[in-house]
């Protein structure tokens, strides 16, 4: 092997510990393709970005900003030309000098995921790993999920999050009577829809202030503390400027949907207010839907999302009727909680389909730290919401001393009702 073609490549245990980000892709290629100059064309393309030679690129450039390449693992794993087929798999990781940029997800996943026509790849990014260095240049979550709990003043169970419907359209004196109706029940947070932002009939700054009213009546009432999350996406300026007056005008915490303001405006977010920010994944399913292209689910609503700094995060599912498969959903779910240095865990809000009917198989998977994000069946429910929220807390309350569901909803009307109006997963 040339000199210089050898100096591309890196062994992985000479390559940890030091200021790379290990960028691991799939992808796909005919049997007889050179893989290995495919590889190192990538990491040359998406680093310092020349494929010719031109003025002012040195060796000690070279060394500092160029990618190198780590592995190149065919799956299946092929070592016999008489098994090769018309195409092969290939997983390969990138190692992507952190130098080159920093903290910043917009230019980590430019240099990550860039798929630059001139390097000529279609490959799906699947993994990141993170060197310590580069961890630790990240705010994350500054609340995370004992902050959240905090907030709300409840340590041990699922948080039950309640989404104001119909989804956009309510002045806000209409939502407000639709908020204090669900503060009634046991609901912990109410959101605002995704579909709904900063509109000239609905002001954010407005619904702040009238949506707090009407928690403070219910609290009067119920003794229970109801946080409001209002929706604050837009375009990075406009939305920056609206949480801040949104915070000033009480609110305890705001939503962003990341993949369509930017996770980068995420960053931002979390870096300018001192509020918990829940994350919605509203746009990001492009991200992840091509099988050759785009990233990994795991990734684009887990690890990025926590990067950025959110400290709740909406997960997609395999039981809200999206086609996601169940292990992507559950490696997003760890993408968000397990321990990783310097970076502090995110609260996963389970949404879609939500009812007292999937609380058991909800908290059987995924244990007590979680936001159960109930729309239809608390707004939909045959009582009420205030009996809809009911519901989903008693299914909560049920599963947590170890009993059914549905034998709970025996004993308390509003649960049993719930479950002859949607049903029940176990």
């Amino acid at each position: 092997m040339p000199a210089d073609m050898s100096a591309m490549f890196s062994l992985s245990e000479t390559i940890r510990g030091e200021d790379y980000l290990l960028a691991t892709f799939y992808l796909q290629m005919p049997a007889d393709a050179d893989v290995l100059a495919k590889a190192t064309g990538y990491a040359v393309g998406q680093t310092i970005g020349t494929w010719i030679e031109v003025p002012g690129v040195t060796d000690e450039m070279r060394q500092r900003h160029r990618g190198r390449v780590v592995k190149v693992l065919e799956a299946p794993p092929v070592d016999l030309a008489t098994q090769t087929a018309e195409t092969t798999g290939y997983f390969i990781q990138i190692a992507l000098p952190t130098v080159n940029f920093g903290p910043s997800i917009p230019m980590m996943l430019a240099t990550s995921i860039g798929n630059d026509v001139s390097t000529s790849v279609q490959a799906k990014l699947v993994d990141l790993e993170l060197p310590d260095s580069l961890a630790q240049g990240f705010v994350g979550p500054r609340f995370g999920i004992q902050g959240v709990r905090d907030l709300v003043g409840v340590q041990d169970r699922p948080l039950v999050l309640n989404m104001i419907k119909p989804c956009t359209g309510l002045t806000p004196e209409q939502g407000a009577k639709i908020f204090y109706e669900t503060a009634l029940g046991g609901v912990d947070l109410i959101k605002d829809d995704e579909l709904l932002g900063n509109p000239t009939f609905s002001p954010v700054v407005d619904r702040v202030k009238a949506y707090l009213a009407a928690a403070e009546r219910a609290k009067q009432e119920t003794g229970r503390d109801v946080v409001y999350i209002p929706n604050v996406t837009d375009r990075p300026d406009k939305l920056l400027d609206t949480a801040r007056r949104a915070v000033d005008a009480g609110a305890r915490a705001v939503m962003i949907a990341y993949a369509s303001a930017g996770y980068g405006t995420l960053q931002a977010l979390a870096e300018t207010i001192d509020v918990p920010i829940l994350a919605h994944y509203a746009g990001a399913t492009p991200y992840f839907e091509g099988a050759g292209t785009g990233m990994s689910a795991p990734l684009a609503l887990g690890l990025l999302p926590r990067l950025g700094g959110a400290d709740m995060a909406l997960t997609i599912t395999p039981y809200g009727g999206y086609p996601l498969r169940r292990l992507p959903y559950l490696k997003t779910v760890q993408e968000l909680q397990l321990p990783r240095p310097h970076i502090k865990p995110v609260f996963p809000v389970v949404g879609g389909g939500v009812h007292p009917g999937t609380v058991e198989t909800y908290m059987k998977e995924l244990g007590p730290d979680i936001v159960l994000g109930a729309g239809g069946a608390i707004q939909g429910h045959p009582d009420g919401a205030a009996a809809g929220a009911d519901a989903m807390r008693q299914a909560i309350d049920a599963v947590m001393a170890g009993r059914s569901v549905v034998d709970a909803g025996a004993e308390h009307p509003a649960l049993g009702r719930a479950l002859e109006r949607f049903g029940s997963s176990v």
